[in-house]
């Protein structure tokens, strides 16, 4: 088998970013992934990308890189990924989005494809090429290709381009992109509607779940399967999109409407953990909070870590001692002391699953008082 001929370079040291070079990598592209931060490019050769499956471990064991600049890297591809972590709060990450654009594009060489995979809202993509051209020189029609291809889940949701990409689809299939082929602004729309579709049925589910509650009834059973972290995965698309539509447009209110509800439930947790502490004739100062978490701190998108925060910023307004924990990824030594009561609240089905199978011993030897945050917000015991 021929050697592929395409260097890739994949913008952004994220777990999405990541899996698209391990894939070109053991195929036999030549990839290099360069570290948003630094500015630095690590070449990600196949047994490297065998060795570790997932970036986390890379990080974790720190073996020995292949270092080059991150401009030679970008310079040296005709096939690009724009793929990086963004960590800003919501009024500035659109501005880190830019930011970080401009490090790609002014070493761009003419030829290129730049494949976008962060989402955008509708009409998004024409700002982004038209930053790509300012920084690099370069014409979006004809000198290089502009792909919108956000990723959930590691695979795009939708493919949108204007120009023919022939000469670099092999290497992009290989990457995973294999999909059909759209306009740009076909695909945002697309893009919009799955948004809309998922976030409208989150959003009447909670309230239904928030107002059974209320009223003490129990939710159904696919009600209580929704937890935190669920509404919060693609937040950040959501709030893209409705910043990119004007006042008086459907869109707006379909979207701003389920994000207005499903923003509510931070405040609806916190109120459901001081209705537990009450009840339960717990004393605020001899609490202890940790809020549990199953998400990838290495991510494109923040969400579900912002979710996290906010509601431990809540938190801090009635109860001192919290703690936001990611027990898989950062580890975690169950607290055995008697001086505090343990508060656990799982913002994910997963980490209460992995945590309660690794400490049901010391969770009941220590009483601990437990809270699901799906979206009924339950009790535990």
């Amino acid at each position: 088998m021929s050697q592929p001929s395409d260097s890739v370079t994949v913008y952004g040291l994220s777990t999405e970013g990541y899996q698209i070079g391990a894939k070109l990598a053991s195929k036999g592209y030549e990839v290099f992934i360069v570290d948003e931060n630094l500015g630095t490019g690590m070449i990600l050769r196949p047994q490297l990308a065998a060795d570790y499956s997932e970036l986390r471990e890379l990080l974790s064991d720190e073996p020995l890189l292949d270092i080059k600049s991150g401009r030679d890297c970008i310079s040296k591809s005709k096939v690009l990924f724009f793929a990086p972590k963004l960590r800003r709060n919501e009024e500035d990450v659109l501005s880190e989005v830019k930011s970080r654009l401009n490090d790609l594009a002014k070493n761009i060489t003419s030829g290129s494809v730049i494949l976008f995979c962060l989402p955008l809202g509708i009409f998004g993509s024409k700002e982004i090429i038209e930053r790509i051209e300012h920084a690099s020189g370069l014409s979006s029609q004809k000198d290089f290709a502009f792909v919108y291809a956000p990723l959930e889940g590691g695979k795009p949701t939708v493919f949108g381009t204007d120009r023919k990409i022939d000469d670099h689809l092999q290497t992009i299939e290989a990457a995973g992109f294999s999909m059909e082929i759209s306009t740009i602004l076909k695909a945002e729309v697309m893009h919009a509607q799955k948004l809309l579709t998922r976030y409208s049925v989150l959003a009447s589910t909670f309230e239904a779940a928030k107002r059974l509650t209320m009223l003490g009834f129990e939710s159904p059973r696919e009600y209580k399967q929704i937890f935190a972290d669920d509404l919060g995965s693609l937040l950040f698309d959501l709030k893209l999109l409705v910043e990119s539509v004007e006042t008086g447009d459907p869109i707006l209110y379909l979207g701003s409407g389920s994000l207005k509800s499903v923003e509510g439930y931070s405040r609806f947790l916190v109120e459901r953990i001081r209705d537990l502490v009450k009840s339960r004739d717990l004393k605020a100062s001899r609490l202890k909070i940790m809020l549990f978490t199953d998400s990838d701190a290495l991510e494109m998108r923040g969400d579900k870590i912002l979710m996290a925060r906010g509601v431990q910023e809540r938190l801090r307004d009635f109860f001192s001692d919290i703690e936001y924990l990611n027990i898989m990824r950062e580890g975690f030594s169950f607290p055995t002391g008697i001086e505090k009561i343990n508060l656990m609240v799982f913002l994910s089905g997963s980490a209460e699953q992995k945590l309660t199978q690794l400490y049901e011993d010391q969770i009941s030897m220590t009483k601990s008082q437990v809270i699901r945050a799906n979206l009924p917000v339950e009790f535990v015991g």
